[in-house]
C-alpha cells in the first residue's frame, strides 16, 4: 500500500525529466501542443543554442487551424518573423513522422546525415521523460554517440508531488505514462519490424526529407 502511494505521488516528478538548455548542433521543436513549444525553442535559438543555426520542427505546420489568429499561426512564418533564416529551417511534416518514437528515429538519422552529434529538443515538461527513455532504450542515441538534451516550458502544478489533486494534470501525467509503456513495448527489438516506422525508414519520402 505504501509503495503504491509513493508511486502515484512520485509519478508527476518522474515524468518531468527536463534538463537545463545546452548548446547543441541543432534545436528541435517537437510537434503537438498549442504553439508554446516552438515559441520556447525560438527563444533558445535567439540565445545561440543552435551551433549550426539549424532549427528543425515537426508536426502540423498550422497551430490550431480551427481558430483565428493569433491563436492560429503558421510555424514557418513565425520562425522567419523572429529572425531565423529560411534556409536554416527544416520542417518534418506529420505525413513523414507520426509520433514521438518516429520523431526520435528521424532526428537520429538527420544528425548522422549531416555529420552532427547533438540536438536540443524542446517539448512539454511532462513529455520529457518519454523522449529521454525512448531515445535511450529504443532509438539508441547513446550507442550511436549522439547527445540529446531535452528541455521544456513548464505548464505543470506548482508542486508536482500533488499533481493528482489537479484533474487536468492527473490526466496528462497518467496518459504520458501509459504512452511511455506502450511505446517501449511497440518499438522493442521483437516488435519494431511490424511498426509503420520499419516501412517508412527506407522510403524516398523519408530520404528526401532528410536531405533538407
Amino acid at each position: 500500500m505504501i509503495t503504491a502511494i509513493v508511486f502515484v505521488a512520485g509519478l508527476g516528478v518522474f515524468m518531468d525529466a527536463t534538463q537545463k538548455p545546452h548548446k547543441a548542433d541543432i534545436i528541435v521543436s517537437l510537434g503537438g501542443g498549442d504553439g508554446k513549444r516552438i515559441k520556447e525553442a525560438v527563444k533558445l535559438y535567439q540565445q545561440g543554442y543552435s551551433k549550426s543555426g539549424i532549427f528543425l520542427y515537426t508536426g502540423r505546420e498550422i497551430v490550431n487551424p480551427a481558430l483565428k489568429p493569433p491563436k492560429r499561426f503558421s510555424k514557418r512564418a513565425y520562425l522567419i518573423s523572429h529572425g531565423i533564416p529560411a534556409d536554416k529551417i527544416v520542417y518534418v511534416p506529420r505525413g513523414v513522422i507520426f509520433n514521438t518514437a518516429e520523431e526520435l528515429f528521424f532526428i537520429k538519422d538527420y544528425l548522422h546525415k549531416k555529420g552532427f552529434h547533438s540536438a536540443l529538443i524542446v517539448s512539454t515538461a511532462v513529455h520529457t521523460r518519454r523522449i529521454k527513455t525512448l531515445a535511450h532504450y529504443i532509438s539508441n542515441y547513446d550507442d550511436a554517440n549522439l547527445t540529446l538534451y531535452v528541455t521544456s516550458y513548464h505548464p505543470k502544478p506548482s508542486n508536482p508531488w500533488l499533481y493528482f489533486l489537479d484533474p487536468a494534470a492527473r490526466s496528462t501525467v497518467w496518459l504520458e505514462f501509459e504512452k511511455l509503456i506502450y511505446n517501449l513495448l511497440k518499438y522493442s527489438p521483437f516488435t519494431i519490424d511490424k511498426t509503420a516506422y520499419s516501412k517508412k525508414k527506407d522510403t524516398p519520402l523519408w530520404k528526401e526529407t532528410l536531405d533538407q
